[in-house]
């Protein structure tokens, strides 16, 4: 219901600008034993046309099943963002930005092949200022709804929609700060490896409040999965 609102309010102001981008990303997932994994993620984001960095993206999180369906975990973010944000200005600068987060995570199976998430993520947000020192900026909280297909033991069909709002003293006009929906394709050869091409719509509100951004993501996933505790055995 918050989105549909805040969607048509924000549908009604008619400053959008629209953007063309395409994310690579490599995902790591290294499971220590049945409690405990490890995740890690990199991901080069680029406008297409004409081609240049948007932005630049590492995150670490480490992960501890709660029970079958509850999961927790804290992590860190590392993200260079590269401006203006126009993909027809060159880069004239970059800012850097950490982000030190908390995520629950509730995994449900609805039918035999069908599975729905709940990831409920609070990020702490600290940007790079001209002096080479961080400042906090604001707190994010993220609500994210993922259904899963399997329609084969090796393909499995994504579909999701999250919702990013800001809080904290220095959010003014953007309380509403993006809502991000699409939907992709897995493939896993081997239980170890495997590939994610996918679409994501990206809906962002600027700083000003009646700006936005409406970005159409093309994002190429690889997958690879490492268990610890297998190896040792295996040793």
């Amino acid at each position: 219901m918050l989105v549909i609102v805040l969607s048509t309010k924000i549908h009604s102001q008619k400053q959008i600008e629209t953007q063309q981008l395409f994310w690579m990303r490599y995902n790591l997932s290294l499971k220590f034993n049945e409690d405990y994994k490890l995740r890690y993620e990199v991901e080069e984001r680029l406008y297409h046309s004409p081609f240049r960095q948007h932005q630049f993206v590492n995150k670490v999180h480490l992960e501890r099943g709660i029970n079958k369906s509850w999961f927790a975990g804290i992590g860190f973010s590392h993200v260079v963002q590269s401006l203006p944000q126009n993909p027809q200005s060159e880069v004239t600068e970059t800012q850097m930005e950490l982000r030190p987060q908390i995520e629950i995570e509730n995994k449900q199976k609805l039918l035999e092949k069908l599975f729905i998430s709940h990831r409920y993520w609070t990020e702490f947000r600290f940007f790079e200022q001209p002096d080479n020192t961080y400042d906090f900026s604001n707190v994010r909280m993220r609500y994210k709804l993922e259904l899963n297909y399997n329609l084969t033991e090796k393909i499995t069909l994504k579909a999701f929609d999250e919702i990013h709002i800001n809080v904290g003293n220095q959010v003014v006009h953007n309380v509403f700060d993006q809502n991000r929906y699409g939907g992709s394709f897995q493939l896993m050869p081997s239980r170890d490896l495997g590939f994610e091409l996918g679409y994501i719509n990206w809906f962002q509100q600027k700083k000003t409040g009646i700006d936005f951004y409406n970005r159409n993501i093309v994002r190429f996933t690889i997958h690879q999965n490492i268990n610890m505790k297998k190896q040792t055995k295996t040793s």
